[in-house]
C-alpha cells in the first residue's frame, strides 16, 4: 500500500478543516452614515443602530463590520460589491437608486420632525409650507421625503440642502443660516444635549412641527437568505428587554 506524501497529507487535512469551517464567524460589512448620534457615533464608535444590528448578527454567529461613509460613497461601495448590506434603505430609495437586494424588517424607526426657532413663529401647517423657507435635511433625505414638498424647486431656489453630518443642523439653525431643519427626534434631542449640557432651560425656544411620517430603518441585503435570517432575529430582539436596554444606554426612549 502506498501512503500519500506528507505534502499531500497536509493538503488533504487543510481541505478537511476548510470543509468544516461553516461554523466559523462570518463578517458582514454594512454601510452606515458617518455620524448620526445617537444611532451611529462618529469615528467608528458605536451607537444605538450599530448595537442593535450587532446583537442581531451575533445571534446568528455573525460579526458586524460597520463601514461609515457619506451617502453617495456607501451606495457606490454597495454596487461594487464592497458591502454586504446598507443601513436605512427603504423601497422608495432602493427603486430610485436602482439597488439590487432585498430589504429587511425595520431595525427601528425614525421619528422625523421639522424644527424651527420658536421666536420666528413660522406658520407651517403642512409639508408644502416649507417651500418658502431655507431647509436643511439629512444626507439622502431627498429620496425619502413624502409627496407635498417640491425639493427640486426648493433646491433650484437655494432653499434646500442636505447635511452629511447632522451634528451641524442645530448649529446652523441657531446661527440663522437656515430656517428649518428636518431631523429624527432622537438625533435632534441628542444635538441639543451636546450643545446645552448643563441645563435645557438655557436652550433657545425651539418649535417642533410633526409634519413627516415615521420612517422605517430597514437594511438592504445583497443575500436574500441572510436577510431572512436577520428578519427573524430582529423580531426576537424587539420582543426582548435587550431592545429597550440598548436605547436606555444612550438616554433615549425606544422607537419601534
Amino acid at each position: 500500500m502506498r501512503w500519500p506524501s506528507i505534502k499531500a497529507g497536509v493538503l488533504w487535512l487543510g481541505l478537511l478543516l476548510g470543509s468544516g469551517s461553516a461554523g466559523a464567524v462570518h463578517t458582514v460589512r454594512v454601510g452606515f452614515p458617518e455620524a448620526i448620534p445617537p444611532w451611529v457615533q462618529p469615528g467608528g464608535r458605536t451607537g444605538i443602530a450599530i448595537e442593535l444590528l450587532r446583537s442581531v448578527l451575533q445571534a446568528e454567529g455573525l460579526h458586524l463590520h460597520p463601514v461609515q461613509q457619506p451617502y453617495a460613497r456607501r451606495l457606490q461601495a454597495y454596487r461594487r460589491g464592497q458591502l454586504d448590506a446598507l443601513y436605512d434603505i427603504g423601497p422608495q430609495q432602493q427603486q430610485h437608486e436602482q439597488l439590487n437586494g432585498s430589504i429587511s424588517q425595520p431595525l427601528h424607526s425614525f421619528d422625523n420632525v421639522a424644527v424651527a426657532l420658536g421666536r420666528r413663529q413660522l406658520e407651517i401647517e403642512q409639508l408644502g409650507d416649507l417651500a418658502r423657507w431655507r431647509v436643511m435635511a439629512w444626507d439622502g433625505a431627498g429620496n425619502a421625503l413624502p409627496a407635498g414638498y417640491d425639493r427640486l424647486l426648493a433646491l433650484a431656489d437655494g432653499n434646500y440642502l442636505e447635511a452629511g453630518n447632522q451634528g451641524h443642523q442645530l448649529v446652523n439653525l441657531l446661527a440663522g443660516r437656515v430656517d428649518v431643519i428636518l431631523s429624527d427626534r432622537l438625533i435632534f434631542e441628542w444635538q441639543r444635549r451636546q450643545l446645552f449640557p448643563a441645563s435645557l432651560e438655557h436652550t433657545p425656544s425651539l418649535r417642533i412641527y410633526p409634519l413627516l411620517p415615521p420612517k422605517e430603518a430597514g437594511l438592504l441585503f445583497r443575500d436574500s437568505g441572510l436577510r431572512a435570517r436577520v428578519d427573524a432575529r430582529i423580531r426576537a430582539l424587539k420582543a426582548s428587554p435587550q431592545y429597550q436596554a440598548i436605547f436606555a444606554r444612550y438616554g433615549s426612549e425606544a422607537q419601534p
